[in-house]
This record gives structure tokens, C-alpha cells and sequence, in this order.
């Protein structure tokens, strides 16, 4: 059963809210394409709100407000920090929501996202990017969730085979400059590297990795989320190969995945899903092969971009 309806949300009036088996997601439309929240039907929202900057609808800066938001990888400033104070256009289609952003002014790209209920507790959210300007750009959809405080997000290790058998490399690991290896925020496990937010480590931390498994998840408020997505072994992807990253400081976690790099022609979309899975969970297990028994019954539901 799937219910779409308007309402106002933390300040913005005119914010879309889909009601889909026992779980809402709230868009907005004043600013955006952004979804704000997503949370277990009466439960607190698993997604970070920015409380200072809720119900804001102009500005010269870019603002993160919270929630789930599209940009253009690779990143650079100022080109990945347009402000997104601009009505978005949408429609509702049935139960599927299209959101379209106004072209920005500062990139000539403009940004949509389509989202669409499957049943059991999932939807499928397509990202797409089109080059408005008179000339190529270089560029990946990058999907980025921003998960509230507490969240703990694990991404599984590629499958292990044994030397030496196999002697090609699994993956590859991308860390940026601030990133330590003994962070203690990060568990690095045979099944899965995890990563918690922790308000009380005052630094930031950021991985990538090449991930052929094509899911990636995080606990949080008693709800497990998992996002699927894609993988092409041809494609080239941005910040040495990443199609996933994490990333975390004080108040806050970010799960994110990427499309392949793509030298855009003017005119062209390209295109990038997600499919998002919802289950409320009471309690998730830290230590990884417990973890990892605990997962799988969830991992074995999950459905993937085509």
C-alpha cells in the first residue's frame, strides 16, 4: 500500500511525503531534488537534519540541510557546491515521484531524481544528470545519504580466495589525505569494514572502494538500511575507482555510491539507481562474523539495479 500526499516538513511547505509498507519518505520541493527523511511509520528519522539550516529557501552557499542529495563527482570547489535554494518541478505519476532541478547556473547541469515504491519496504531511486552547456563535461552521478548521529555502516569485504589460486587483486582501497588508518571509528574485518559516527573523535574520515558486491549498509534508530547500486568492471570510476565511500565526522555519516565517469555531450542524460531497503531491526551486532550471520537473511532479499 503506497500513499503520496503534500504536507509541510521542518519549515518547507511544500515537501512531498510517500507512505510505503510501514515507512515514510518526505522530499523537498522548495529546495532540492533532496529527500529529507526516511523513517520507520511514528519513529525517529534515520537520515541527519541539519537543524539550523531546516526551512531555508535562499542563500549565496551551499547548504547540506540533511537527507539524501545528488551532486557531480569527481569533487571540486566551487563546481560540487552549487546551492540548491531553487524551486524543484514535480510530478506524480501513479505512486512514482519525478523531481526535476532547475538547470544551475554555475555548472549548466541539471539534476532529477525518480523514485518508485517496489513492495517490501524498498524504492528504487534513479539519479539522472544532463549537460545543458555547449560543450562536453566530464562528470559521475554521486549519490550521497547523510545518516544521523550513532550510525554505524558496514561495507562487505570482497569474496576471499586463496593464494594461489587466484593471484589477481580484489579491490582497491582510496583514502584522502585526512584519513588515518587507526581511526578508532573504523573496524576493519574479514567480512566487512565498518565505520561509526562518533561525536566525541574530532576529526573526519573518508574511504572508497571498488565494490563488485554492489551494496553497501548502515544501522541506525533501529532500522537497517541498505542501498544497492551498480557496477560495471569496464567502466572507469572516479577517485581511483570508487563506485562506494564512506565518510564521517562529529554529528554525522555519510553512506555514498558512484556512476561510472562519463564525458557528457551537450544535451545528454546519464543515469544511476539506487534501491533502497528498509527493515526495522532492534539490535545489529558489532563483531564482524556476527555481523555477518546476522546480515545475511537480509542480504539474500535484496534487489539490484538492472
Amino acid at each position: 500500500m503506497t500513499t503520496i500526499s503534500t504536507r509541510e516538513y521542518r519549515g518547507w511547505n511544500n515537501c512531498v511525503a510517500i507512505e510505503h509498507d510501514g515507512f515514510e519518505l518526505v522530499v523537498t520541493t522548495d529546495v532540492g531534488p533532496r529527500v529529507i527523511r526516511l523513517a520507520a511509520a511514528g519513529r525517529e528519522n534515520i537520515f541527519k537534519e541539519f537543524a539550523d539550516e531546516l526551512g531555508r529557501t535562499s542563500g549565496e552557499e551551499f547548504l547540506l540541510f540533511g537527507g539524501h542529495r545528488l551532486w557531480h563527482a569527481p569533487e571540486a570547489f566551487p563546481r560540487s557546491y552549487s546551492p540548491d535554494f531553487d524551486r524543484v518541478d514535480y510530478q506524480i505519476v501513479g505512486d512514482n515521484l519525478h523531481l526535476n532541478q532547475m538547470v544551475e547556473p554555475t555548472t549548466g547541469i541539471a539534476k532529477s531524481i525518480e523514485i518508485a515504491p517496489i513492495p517490501g519496504g524498498t524504492f528504487r531511486l534513479r539519479h539522472s544528470l544532463t549537460n545543458h552547456n555547449l560543450w562536453p563535461v566530464q562528470l559521475a552521478a554521486w549519490c550521497l545519504t547523510i545518516m544521523a548521529p550513532e550510525s554505524r555502516a558496514f561495507v562487505p569485504q570482497e569474496q576471499f580466495r586463496a593464494h594461489p589460486q587466484f593471484l589477481d587483486p580484489a579491490r582497491t582501497l582510496t583514502l584522502w589525505h585526512y584519513s588515518r588508518m587507526d581511526d578508532p571509528r573504523v573496524r576493519w574485518g574479514r567480512n566487512f569494514i565498518q565505520l561509526l559516527e562518533d561525536g566525541k573523535t574530532d576529526q573526519k574520515m573518508k574511504f572508497g572502494v571498488r565494490n563488485t558486491r554492489r551494496w553497501a549498509g548502515c544501522w541506525t534508530n533501529g532500522v537497517l538500511f541498505i542501498k544497492s547500486f551498480g557496477y560495471f568492471p569496464e567502466a572507469t570510476y572516479p577517485d581511483f575507482g570508487s563506485n562506494c565511500e564512506l565518510f564521517t565526522m562529529p554529528g554525522f555519516l555519510e553512506l555514498e555510491s558512484l556512476g561510472p565517469l562519463t564525458s557528457l555531450a551537450p544535451g545528454e542524460t546519464l543515469s544511476h539507481e539506487e534501491i533502497w531497503h528498509v527493515w526495522p531491526v532492534t539490535d545489529m551486532p558489532t563483531d564482524d562474523a556476527e555481523l555477518a550471520s546476522a546480515i545475511q537473511p537480509y542480504v539474500e532479499q535484496l534487489v539490484m539495479p538492472g
